[in-house]
């Protein structure tokens, strides 16, 4: 498992360190079956983590939800989610502290929706920090940092953690980037 290190990211620990004098709203675009928001969920307390996805994901999220063991005040919930379409309006009606998005800029016939999908909800929640983790797999995802630039998002960190390394690979361990994207309209 792969921890964010505070240090790594200190735009994060703001965000989350505020969960102590208020609730956390969270919400995850393509959630697959939960994971990164149930994780959130059970270890930062009072956060709110709305997982969203297609609904075909609905059914194995709403099960590995109904197994989290919750952070104290902390909990998840599942919403249908697709980037072609408008969020829905239990998604519009609130505001959100972090926008998460997991290993989802694979796809470059995807990444134009998931960036207006990131446009959209940045706009209902300009302080909104965005936190992108991805592993780079071809050229075509770099379409995912200019759209982000052309939307008015402002890279506000970046690092890189190495996966563990298979003792059996002559490979070099895998990379995961994590990104911390502002609304470059807010002073």
């Amino acid at each position: 498992m792969i921890a964010l290190q505070a240090d790594r990211l200190p735009i994060l620990d703001d965000s989350i360190g505020s969960a102590t004098h208020k609730k956390l709203n969270v919400i995850e675009l393509g959630c697959g079956c939960g994971m990164v928001g149930i994780g959130l969920a059970q270890s930062v307390p009072n956060c709110n983590v709305i997982l969203t996805d297609m609904p075909e994901a609905e059914e194995i999220a709403t099960r590995n939800i109904s197994c989290m063991n919750p952070a104290t005040g902390s909990n998840a919930t599942f919403e249908a989610l697709d980037w072609e379409f408008p969020p829905p309006q239990s998604v519009r009606n609130r505001a959100f502290d972090i926008i998460l998005v997991s290993e989802c800029t694979y796809n470059s016939d995807t990444i134009p929706a998931l960036v207006q999908t990131l446009s959209t909800l940045n706009k209902l929640s300009p302080k909104a920090s965005v936190l992108i983790s991805t592993k780079v797999r071809h050229s075509s995802e770099a379409m995912f940092f200019e759209l982000m630039q052309k939307e008015d998002f402002v890279e506000a960190s970046h690092t890189k953690l190495s996966l563990p390394k298979d003792e059996s690979s002559q490979e070099d361990p895998e990379v995961v980037h994590v990104y911390v994207f502002q609304n470059g309209q807010i002073d």
